[in-house]
């Protein structure tokens, strides 16, 4: 494992964002923090955004300590990771993100930390997962070490989950990345807005090795919130042009608005926008998708779990 001893081993601090309504998974999301192989101090912070604190959650452990802190700052996910990131203090060296309803596999944070020791520039780093769902489970693979923003503008990379995001805490406090934005609409797509930010500053160091389980829910908190996502998917085009430079990335973004106009029945501007997707590249299956909801009159919620069973990702 290299150096020795916890002193040689930077102190990690890591957010867990809930609104206090899973209490089983988040007590398996805490055991999997403060049961890590990793040799250094990890510090556990709960926030709850939206509810009371649970004060059992708590613990006083010397090297596994965990806190509980409340959402000082917007409601919402961001807001949440920000107040966050901020409790924990300077003594902190990175901070982890952990959803209330996924579990780390013991190893993440020793792979994790080894990987960002051998690039003295990282500020960021990801990890690979299983992605478990009620009838199956899945390693999504992505063999690079390092991963470069113009890599991101070809779009969300599904195995760099937010939930195996690790960045050096001095970096999010300060401008070399920043805190979660708390402006994009809804916080929709905040995680992917946060990955284009970090690899701004550096290459994304990534573990391609599984070391984290993601659940996959049959509903998300925007399932069928179409005009949210919509508003979040412009905004980040207007935030990040040099998406358009990208076919690839253009044409899902391109084609994930034309389905969230589609849902509401606005089909003259899903097809619009449809057929920018498509003509920006024939690939996109999301164009397709948006045809076959409007012409054939297909449910929109059944594309989209017919999409997310085969592993293309929700429109």
């Amino acid at each position: 494992m290299g150096e020795s001893g916890a002193q040689s081993w930077p102190e990690i601090g890591v957010v867990v964002c809930t609104r206090g309504d899973r209490p089983e998974m988040i007590r398996e999301t805490i055991k999997g923090i403060t049961e890590q192989d990793y040799p250094g101090r990890v510090t556990t912070m709960i926030v709850f955004d939206g509810s009371e604190p649970d004060a059992s959650l708590a613990s006083d452990d010397a090297a596994r300590p965990v806190r509980l802190t409340t959402n000082a700052r917007t409601r919402g996910l961001p807001g949440a990771r920000n107040s966050g990131i901020l409790a924990l203090g300077d003594a902190v060296t990175w901070v982890g993100f952990c959803d209330d309803d996924d579990t780390w596999l013991p190893t993440k944070l020793t792979a994790q930390i080894e990987a960002v020791r051998e690039h003295p520039d990282a500020t960021f780093c990801t990890v690979g997962s299983q992605i478990v769902h009620a009838d199956w489970t899945r390693h999504i693979h992505l063999e690079k070490a390092r991963v470069p923003f113009a890599d991101l503008l070809d779009g969300r990379q599904p195995a760099m989950h937010p939930s195996g995001f690790l960045g050096r805490r001095d970096a999010l406090t300060g401008t070399a990345i920043g805190l979660f934005s708390e402006v994009i609409p809804k916080g929709y797509g905040e995680d992917y807005e946060m990955l284009l930010r970090a690899a701004k500053s550096a290459p994304i160091v990534h573990v391609a090795d599984p070391h984290l389980l993601v659940r996959m829910h049959a509903q998300s908190h925007f399932a069928g919130r179409w005009d949210v996502i919509a508003e979040a998917l412009q905004w980040l085009l207007d935030r990040y042009p040099e998406i358009r430079t990208s076919r690839r990335g253009f044409s899902r973004l391109a084609g994930q608005v034309a389905f969230t106009r589609v849902a509401v029945g606005r089909r003259g501007e899903a097809l619009r926008w449809a057929l920018r997707a498509f003509l920006t590249d024939p690939r996109e299956v999301r164009s397709y998708g948006v045809a076959a909801v409007a012409v054939l009159r297909l449910s929109p919620t059944w594309v989209v779990r017919t999409m997310e069973a085969r592993g293309l990702g929700a429109p």
